[in-house]
């Protein structure tokens, strides 16, 4: 068997463009009921989508949100098959509430995050998330957004610059990084900026490129990241019901420490200080987690598709509505 190849529920081998991650994982942790709702809020190319549509014979729909309209067209072409049972709307998982409500909904059973990039989106070669091929500095996610990473790059200060690779990106090297691009710029593709930051960062090409860390940042200071998944997050609680699942995968330690926090927090009755004796918060737990431990990839998943290896899976159960 190819090591480029993964079998999907039934068997049948999926092609490098849509291998999810941690399916059966996701799968079971959806807790599927019959006539059920589900959201799929990060759609991409509709891998997981499609999953779980072929993971049962019960009656359920699956509500895929999706910002890239490149990504959309591939998905209606994976999920063909399923057009009765799939609506995608082409919005942000920031507004599930709003869109759901277009749709007559107001509840849905199950809400699934993969916060990682599309092989779509790292594959092509107009979009700038990869230093691996020559492309312009974009990184937007919605292409109607108007901040692209050229602006962020060639515009911002050099404090800004270094304040992001460190916090975003988890850089040691942000501040000779940022120097050396402001003394650099104008930079306009992917290949100067990595250029540039392999020379700053002293660091050899190595199995983890020395780019790896700033082009992840500059990503997610582009599509406001950390702050979309934390609004993302309230608004799926919002439309679960009691029972219904929350379900996310990431992919670096500062996405998942976002989530790990949430999930712990809602599933707290008190949140006040530990220093306080007496809780003043009269904060009610509305959360359980389901999964103590993070989930991580089989070895033979890694194996199989290499890109699964930073996912990290975790859960949480709705107890109840958070304003009743």
């Amino acid at each position: 068997m190819s090591l480029n190849l993964i079998r999907d529920v039934r068997g049948v081998y999926l092609t490098p463009k849509h291998i999810p991650v941690l399916t059966e994982e996701v799968i079971i942790a959806l807790n599927l009921k019959a006539n059920g709702i589900y959201i799929d809020s990060t759609l991409g190319e509709g891998g997981h989508t499609r999953q779980i549509l072929e993971s049962t014979d019960m009656p359920i729909s699956v509500i895929g949100f999706e910002v890239d309209s490149s990504a959309i067209k591939s998905a209606t072409k994976v999920l063909q098959d399923y057009d009765t049972q799939v609506t995608i709307v082409n919005a942000s998982y920031i507004d599930i509430p709003k869109e759901i409500i277009k749709l007559g909904l107001n509840k849905v059973d199950g809400v699934v995050f993969d916060l990682g990039l599309s092989s779509l989106q790292l594959g092509s070669s107009n979009r700038g998330f990869s230093f691996r091929s020559e492309s312009p500095l974009d990184m937007r996610f919605n292409q109607a957004q108007e901040i692209d990473a050229w602006q962020i790059v060639n515009l911002s200060t050099e404090q800004e610059l270094a304040d992001m690779l460190k916090q975003l990106g988890e850089e040691p090297y942000a501040r000779r990084i940022s120097r050396s691009i402001v003394k650099s710029r104008p930079i306009n593709t992917t290949r100067q900026l990595a250029k540039v930051i392999v020379q700053s960062s002293g660091r050899r090409i190595g199995k983890v490129h020395p780019a790896t860390r700033s082009f992840q940042a500059i990503r997610m200071k582009v599509n406001d990241e950390l702050n979309n998944i934390r609004k993302g997050l309230d608004q799926a609680i919002s439309i679960l019901p009691e029972g219904g699942r929350l379900v996310v995968i990431s992919y670096h330690s500062i996405e998942d420490r976002i989530v790990k926090k949430y999930i712990s927090e809602a599933s707290t009755n008190c949140i006040c200080d530990h220093k306080i004796i007496e809780c003043v918060c009269s904060h009610k737990a509305y959360l359980k987690s389901i999964n103590k431990k993070v989930i991580k990839p089989k070895p033979n998943e890694i194996e199989l598709n290499p890109r699964s290896r930073s996912a990290r899976l975790r859960v949480a159960e709705k107890l109840s509505d958070q304003n009743s």
